[in-house]
């Protein structure tokens, strides 16, 4: 006798942590975020190419990804006291990212999220948007963690 197959639909919602960086938002897959912490002090980690430095979490040493060095935005002084830090899986690995600041968990359903239009030309796509989110008159842009840390 063979055991019967079962099918698993995907739900048909998907929750989405909104952050900003910059004037824009961005969001990932809330399965992915582990924490959001205010930003603890940092160490700068010399000469490692895509890490912006290191902190220490708890007793767990922790790579830091700046996203306004990945998306190349000046940081204003006054905004510096409220970046904060995601804490998110990639891979089986653990990094944090610094963000200005984290917004709202954003509910969308998966017919809701679109694909990046193409930009015309053979000209580079950003890697690290993988697609839009329409929040009213806003777009929200969703991120590949994975490439923002191949960066």
């Amino acid at each position: 006798m063979s055991p019967e197959l079962q099918v698993v639909e995907e739900p048909p919602e998907v929750q989405l942590c909104a952050f900003v960086v910059g004037e824009e938002e961005y969001a990932v897959d809330i399965h992915r975020v582990l924490e959001i912490l205010h930003l603890p002090p940092t160490a700068q980690f010399p000469r490692a190419p895509g890490c912006d430095g290191v902190l220490n979490l708890r007793g767990e040493i922790l790579p830091l990804v700046d996203l306004r060095r990945v998306f190349g935005t000046a940081t204003a002084p006054s905004e510096s006291r409220r970046q904060g830090l995601l804490v998110c899986t990639v891979g089986r690995r653990k990094i944090a990212f610094r963000v200005d600041k984290v917004t709202q968990v954003v509910r969308a359903r998966r017919d809701e999220l679109k694909p990046v239009p193409p930009l015309g030309g053979d000209g580079p796509r950003n890697p690290h948007v993988i697609g839009l989110c329409p929040r009213g008159s806003r777009l929200v842009f969703l991120l590949n963690l994975r490439a923002v840390v191949a960066a």
